[in-house]
């Protein structure tokens, strides 16, 4: 479909449907989704649409971070910590038709827990993090309790997830399957269609429960290129584009008709190494790669200096005063003594990267040409390998991939967020594409999650990073600055975690 095309079928329908008042808000972004299951989610494209379909429990205030009931009006958490009861808002009606009500959020957790639920979905990234639930149960129509297997200190964090929105029970069991394609929710938004590849077309629902999404219509459409994206944006033919490149950022600012926004930084890209295939096994090895990286450089050549250095795995806006970070050294000729000491068959090696932008990094060629470079310094031979979305997690996924690049968005503001999913031997083979399995480690980890004491969970996350910091399986290189292109008519704010279409504004 071309462009014109794409704007009078815009045009056609919003002028279709009266009711959603004011004309479409044209989103583009850098690819399309895959799901719109919510326990199905894995990655921000799918997000963008679910979050804005679904609802969960519990929800951030504002754009803070600060907690807040959403489906829930209140929640008390048991002296022991091992139960949570939840109290649910009243008079909220699935896109369906049918009730919101405790059994709904029975439904959706035992869907996303239970391996042998008749309704499970085909995947369930996020089904991990409520491993420690041991039962959840109705005590009443609008009330749900919760009961752990442990106690937990994440748990009502992890209530804020887009896999834990809360699904139509009746819907899913209408589509089974086809409950992707055909998504029921308590959103501000509802599906009216998808064309793959072409457009999602989002209209305002009417019988939401809060207050009314000012823009009727958003029509959401994947543009692979953002060079494309912002050409389109200043030519009045698209309002937002969520995938700007860094280099774009200055002139986006300057532009009669554009501007941007910005927010702080959430998330990471990071070098990852499979554990279980050499050389990339070879503790010498990953710390003379580790020494090679000059991140300071990285950040100038690759992110015009719109990044920040890492020098930790969780970004300094979430891991705070948890425990000193000191920046990774840069000493060329160090990594060359460890090279030589590892004692490598050969010095041709493969970084495979993504050809899709991501947040975390914007430009993914450019970023891998910039590490080869770097890397062929100290002796290495590189070659670059990039994928598509779909083969890319694939390959990352299998044990026989080399060095990889990959970066994460916060789902959640702690520091769990990134140690477990990413790190943790729970999840090798799947987000932990290292297969990172430490024992120490993942104790570490495990009794965060379930200490409640601040003091001592600092200091069980201080041991999993001294732990992580020794092993190397993973070699975090920037925190990247979150940014926005909108057309001047569009009034946005970012938040740090969720997307929200339902905040913009569009004017004449």
């Amino acid at each position: 479909m071309t462009w014109k095309a794409l704007l009078l079928a815009a045009a056609a329908l919003a002028g279709a449907a009266p009711a959603q008042a004011g004309k479409a808000l044209i989103w583009a972004r850098g690819a399309d989704s895959t799901t719109m299951d919510p326990a199905e989610v894995e990655w921000g494209e799918d997000a963008k649409i679910t979050q804005n379909v679904f609802e969960p429990l519990v929800s951030f205030r504002h754009d803070s971070v600060e907690l807040e009931g959403r489906l829930a009006t209140a929640w008390t958490v048991s002296a022991d910590g091992m139960s949570m009861t939840v109290d649910l808002r009243d008079g909220v009606t699935f896109h369906d038709g049918t009730p919101f009500n405790a059994e709904a959020v029975v439904f959706t957790f035992n869907r996303l827990t239970d391996a042998k639920h008749p309704q499970r979905p085909r995947v369930a990234p996020y089904a991990s993090n409520f491993s420690d639930l041991s039962k959840v149960e109705a005590v009443g129509p609008r009330r749900v309790l919760f009961t752990l297997k442990t106690s937990s200190a994440v748990f009502l964090h992890n209530l804020t997830l887009f896999g834990a929105c809360i699904v139509s029970p009746e819907a899913v069991k209408k589509h089974g399957e086809k409950f992707a394609l055909n998504p029921s929710g308590t959103g501000p938004y509802r599906l009216a269609r998808w064309d793959r590849d072409v457009r999602i077309v989002l209209d305002r629902f009417d019988g939401y429960w809060g207050p009314k999404p000012a823009v009727g219509r958003v029509i959401v459409v994947p543009v692979n290129s953002p060079q494309t994206a912002i050409e389109k944006l200043k030519k009045g033919e698209v309002h937002v584009v969520d995938h700007p490149t860094l280099a774009d950022a200055k002139p986006l600012q300057e532009h009669a008709a554009t501007k941007m926004d910005f927010e702080t930084s959430m998330n990471v890209c990071y070098l990852g190494f499979n554990l279980k295939k050499a050389p990339y096994n070879n503790p010498d090895f990953r710390r003379a790669v580790s020494l090679a990286i000059d991140r300071k450089a990285l950040n100038a050549v690759a992110y015009y200096d719109l990044a920040e250095p890492a020098s930790n795995v969780v970004p300094p806006a979430i891991w705070r005063d948890t425990a000193p970070t000191p920046a990774y050294e840069y000493d060329p000729a160090k990594a060359r003594e460890l090279l030589a000491r590892a004692g490598l068959a050969s010095h041709k090696v493969e970084l495979i990267h993504m050809t899709f932008s991501r947040p975390y990094v914007p430009e993914p060629q450019r970023v891998a040409e910039t590490i080869k470079d770097q890397l062929e310094k100290i002796g290495l031979e590189v070659r670059l390998t990039g994928y598509d979305k779909a083969a890319y997690t694939l390959k990352t996924r299998e044990e026989s991939h080399p060095m990889y690049l990959q970066g994460w968005s916060a789902d959640l503001p702690v520091p769990d967020n990134f140690l477990y999913p990413l790190l943790h031997g729970d999840n090798a083979g799947d987000l932990n594409g290292s297969f990172f399995n430490d024992a120490e480690f993942n104790a570490a980890v495990k009794a965060a999650q379930s200490e409640r004491d601040p003091g001592k969970a600092r200091s069980l996350y201080t041991k999993a990073y001294e732990r992580y910091r020794a092993e190397l399986p993973t070699i975090p290189l920037v925190h990247v600055k979150q940014l926005i292109a909108l057309s001047k008519r569009v009034d946005y704010n970012m938040h740090p975690i969720e997307y929200r279409f339902f905040i913009a504004t569009l004017r004449e």
